[in-house]
This record gives structure tokens, C-alpha cells and sequence, in this order.
């Protein structure tokens, strides 16, 4: 990790105060709603395209290629309590969201980034344009980045932001999510309008368009994907609203991402995966014990293409094989070996275990060993989430196209399709009655060692429980979505799948041993330059203003 971000922000103003200095200007209670002209390129406009940059690349956060923020924004919060990756370097003395002492300077970091890399040119863009298209694809942008942040804290200011002022309120969760999905109705409806008018030109969008390919279509598509997603964390909190968003979702006449779509993710040469520099130029990040242990136990054929074996650390003067707690190398070499959260680390042994793969290099092996472009990439959303959204619509009494079972595993094989695994593969994978969770076993400290907890089986079981039913399809969202742990998280707290391994050491004093982090505190900037509306936000939320409050839709329970 770069010295730069442990410094401590001096900032007097909130984050949403700076925008407001950076140029932001009033608008309505419900944001821009101008979309009056669907041909409105103003002349004044020639340059507009430009402005879409900051908030596409800000959404996983790496605007600049400035990797550190997104170490901030993600990588040292969500991709750790998802369960994908772990921490092999002993920040403050190995106190720190590894071990559930959190660090404020760190976690005001998505905060910032959605209100001043994504609200506020988002709002720039929507006062500079009237074109349809444009501004239904800033509001689809804003709704995908904004959503994530909500997910960290809970209450966000947005329906009054950017409107001036010396204060700004926050939103609570429910308020937010249901304005989220009337923007991306609205989106999809208008885009919708625009397309089927003979406006949507092959390269109308190709002066920004970095996610869907300049493709009007598969903005809808995300969109309406992207509505299926949040429907489904309202499944338990608004069973009706969530019912007849994911209904609409998948029956408007562009439906959804299927079979044959990209993947929704930012691809552009000159930006890296900032995945790449926390791992192997920081070293900082390494393969989470619970990923590795279901990919074992499922005898995942994509557990090589994600993690690497041990002794892939080369050229840093660094022993290859991992050291006992006497010293001695304990032979593991070609072997996986993830981190357990909150292992009290020393960055000499733990950072030649097991790592992210999909990060080493902008290129990596498929299952037959071709090399493939893919780790560059930014990701936002794959083909694959779509069709475990699906199955547990269809497992709720949606209509969703097909069956629970049906969609279950058409998404396994969208996932297995993406990584070049063969048909046959496939068939035996799906037919897997008996892998479940492997053990963990730290070489180096056996204090860490865990028995497998997740039982679940691959192969669907028509006659289980819903319970037992979701778990199948939860368990395989979560594999098929590696690396992207925002969303992973979020879908782990709202369904308790799959069974991840607790933290070793907590640190925390609201977090009851064996239990999981439900949020991140307000941002200490804002508690300092808006005072007032932060106290009344904690007033929106279901508890005190810490890591173990539950956010509006994390209910602890699934029906």
C-alpha cells in the first residue's frame, strides 16, 4: 500500500461540499429530469462524451489508473469480508478491517468516491445535455455505482444532493433503493423509446462508451438486469415491489443479459485492474481460505484459473514455499492455499500463499491453456449473475422464463463458458452429490485450521427445501461473480451464503465473536463538516452507527 493514503484528510468541507466547489449547481428534489428531446445534442455539446469518463471509470473505482483508491474503495473492505481474498500484510500491527479494527481513514474512501467521481460529473452531465440516450445512460451509471455505496453505509445523501447549500441530508436505505428502481425504469423506458425510433446510430456512443460496446441494447439490458439485482435484495423487506421489478425486468421486450451477452465491464487498454497492483505490486492481497475451500471442495475445474499455487511468487528474492512457525519450509508448492480473515500476518511467510490469478497479468490461462484476455477488465456485472437472479426469482413464484433448476444451471454453464471449461466438465460438475466445503489447514499456524463449513452440494435436489435450494444458488453466484467482492458481500449479508469461515481475531467491540460485518461506519468527514444531518441519519438506520448494525434489507432471514 502507498505511504499517501494512511495520511489523514484535512478536508474541511464534506465530500459533497467540495463538489458543490468543483462546480455542482441546484437541481430538483428527483435530480434532472429533462429528458424532453431525444435528439438534443446542444452545440455546445461537442465535447460532452468526455464527461463520462470520471464516473464510468469510478464505479470500480480506477480513475487514473490511481490503484491505491480502489485498495480503499473495495479491495480492503468488501473483497475481504466476500470472502474472496484475505490479507497477508500486517497493517497496525495487523489491527485493521482485517481483523475487524477498522480504519476510518480508510473507509471514507467509496463514500467519496461515488459523491464526488460519480454524482457530481453525473450532474454535469444531466444540465448539458437533453439527448435521450445520454442521460439515460448517466442515470444507469449513477444507480450502478451509487447502489454499492449504499451497500457499505446504509443512509447516503442523493435525492438532495448537489442542490447548494451549507448542509446536505441523507436518504434512507428504503427510500434509496426505491428511487434507484424508478431511475432505472425510467432509463430503460426512455432508452427503449430512443431505440425503437430509429435513433440509436452503431456509433453514436463510441466517443465514451467503454461498457456495452456502443450498444444501446445492451444498456437496457444491464439496466434491466441491474433491476433484477436490486429487486432481489428487497425479496423479504418488499416482496411486491421486488415481485413485479424482476417480472417487468425480464419480460420488456430487450430482457436481460443472456446466454450470448457480455459481460458488463469497463475494458479499456490504457486502464489495469487495480486488483493487479494490490497484488503484486503491493503485495497486499492474497486468495481468501473460504474461496479456496469451496472451489476444492466442489473440485471446481475454474479453482486454477482463479487462485494461483503456491511458488508462483517469483523474482522478489523471497523463499517460494511457505514456512512452518519453526522456520522450516513445509513443501507446498503447487499446491492452494488461501489466508483466513483475520490471521495475525506476517507479509515474510504470507504473501507466497496462494493469490488472485485473474490479477497477475493483463493476460492468463484458460482451462485448456490458451491465453485470454480477461484480467484487465473492470467489472460491473457478468452474464452469469443474471441467470442465478433468475433461479431465485423462479424459486420465489416468479415469473422468470424458465425454472428454478433450469436457470440454476444455465448460469454454471454461463460461468464455465466464459473460462473455455468443456462441455464434459460441465455435465460431471453439475452432477456433484457429495463435494462440500474442504478444510483449511494454515502451514505456517495451526491455531488457523477450520473444519469445511458449508455443506451444500452442487447438484440441484428438486425435493430440498427453499432453503436448501437457495443455498445451491447463492453458493454459485458467489463463484461465478469472483473477483467482483462488492457485490458478493452484499449478497452474503443479505442471504447468510455460502458459509464463509469467521474472522480468527476480532477486534472489533460490537462484533460478537463467529458473527460477520454488516456495514461501514459514517465517513468521518462527513460526521465532521455536516454534522447535524449525520446525526439525523443515524436516526435512519436499524442501530447504532457501527460495523454490526444490519442495513434496511439485510433481515437475517431468506422467506
Amino acid at each position: 500500500m502507498k505511504k499517501n493514503i494512511f495520511k489523514q484528510i484535512k478536508n474541511t468541507l464534506p465530500f459533497w461540499g467540495i463538489a458543490l466547489i468543483m462546480g455542482a449547481t441546484a437541481c430538483t428534489d428527483s435530480f434532472e429530469n429533462i429528458n424532453t428531446n431525444p435528439n438534443g445534442l446542444k452545440p455546445s455539446q461537442v465535447k460532452i462524451a468526455s464527461r463520462f469518463n470520471q464516473p464510468i471509470v469510478s464505479v470500480y473505482l480506477n480513475y487514473q489508473n490511481r490503484n491505491y483508491e480502489f485498495q480503499l474503495q473495495q479491495n480492503l473492505n468488501a473483497d475481504l469480508y466476500s470472502g474472496y481474498m484475505a490479507n497477508p500484510t500486517p497493517f497496525n500491527g495487523n489491527k485493521n478491517n482485517s481483523t475487524y479494527a477498522l480504519q476510518e481513514g480508510w473507509n471514507e474512501t467509496p463514500f467519496k468516491a461515488g459523491e464526488l467521481y460519480v454524482m457530481k460529473p453525473i450532474s454535469d452531465i444531466l444540465k448539458s445535455t437533453e439527448a435521450l440516450d445520454y442521460t439515460s445512460i448517466a442515470k444507469i451509471i449513477r444507480v450502478e455505482a451509487m447502489h454499492r455505496v449504499v451497500d457499505c453505509y446504509g443512509p447516503i445523501p442523493y435525492t438532495k444532493a448537489m442542490q447548494g447549500g451549507s448542509s446536505v441530508p441523507y436518504d434512507d436505505v428504503e427510500t434509496l433503493y426505491k428511487t434507484f428502481l424508478t431511475e432505472l425504469e425510467e432509463s430503460v423506458n426512455d432508452l427503449t423509446t430512443f431505440v425503437d425510433g430509429g435513433n440509436a446510430e452503431s456509433n453514436r456512443l463510441s466517443d465514451f462508451d467503454i461498457v456495452c460496446g456502443s450498444d444501446h441494447k445492451q444498456w437496457i439490458r444491464f439496466a434491466n438486469t441491474l433491476r433484477l439485482r436490486l429487486a432481489m435484495r428487497l425479496s423479504v423487506v418488499a416482496p411486491e415491489i421486488a415481485q413485479k421489478t424482476a417480472e417487468a425486468a425480464v419480460g420488456h421486450k430487450y430482457g436481460v443479459l443472456v446466454a450470448g451477452n457480455k459481460n458488463v465491464e469497463v475494458i479499456d487498454a490504457t486502464l489495469m485492474n487495480p486488483l493487479a497492483e494490490c497484488n503484486i505490486g503491493y503485495n497486499d492481497m492474497r486468495a481468501g481460505a473460504s474461496l479456496v475451500s469451496l472451489l476444492q471442495g466442489y473440485s471446481d475445474p475454474r479453482l486454477p484459473i482463479y487462485v494461483t499455487q503456491v511458488g508462483w511468487f517469483k523474482d522478489k528474492g523471497v523463499s517460494q514455499d511457505i514456512k512452518d512457525s519453526q522456520g522450516k519450509k513445509t513443501n507446498k508448492i503447487g499446491q492452494y492455499v488461501g489466508i483466513r480473515q483475520g490471521t495475525l500476518v506476517d507479509k515474510d511467510i504470507y504473501q507466497v500463499y496462494s493469490t488472485v490469478n485473474m490479477s497477475l497479468t493483463t493476460r492468463m490461462a484458460d482451462y485448456t491453456g490458451n491465453n485470454v484476455q480477461l484480467s484487465n477488465h473492470l467489472p460491473w456485472m457478468k452474464v452469469a449473475e443474471a441467470y442465478f437472479l433468475r433461479a431465485e426469482g423462479a424459486l420465489r413464484g416468479w415469473n422468470m422464463g424458465g425454472s428454478a433448476k433450469e436457470l440454476y444451471e444455465q448460469g454454471i454453464k454461463v460461468s464455465f463458458d466464459e473460462y473455455g471449461i468443456p462441455a464434459s466438465e460441465y455435465a460431471k460438475y453439475i452432477e456433484n452429490n457429495t463435494g462440500v466445503g474442504a478444510d483449511y489447514e494454515d502451514p505456517h499456524n495451526t491455531v488457523n485450521n477450520i473444519k469445511g463449513l458449508d455443506k451444500c452440494t452442487v447438484k440441484w435436489d428438486e425435493a430440498a427445501s427453499k432453503e436448501d435450494k437457495l443455498h445451491k444458488i447463492i453458493n454459485q453466484k458467489w463463484l461465478a461473480m469472483y473477483p467482483e467482492g462488492q457485490e458478493a458481500w452484499s449478497e452474503f449479508r443479505r442471504t447468510g451464503y455460502p458459509k464463509l469461515f469467521p474472522v480468527v481475531n476480532n477486534f472489533s467491540a460490537n462484533i460478537a465473536n463467529g458473527d460477520f460485518i454488516k456495514r461501514l461506519p459514517f465517513p468521518r468527514n462527513d460526521k465532521n463538516a455536516n454534522a447535524a444531518e449525520v446525526e439525523k441519519a443515524k436516526a435512519l438506520l436499524n442501530g447504532p452507527d457501527n460495523e454490526a448494525t444490519r442495513l434496511w434489507w439485510d433481515t437475517g432471514r431468506n422467506f
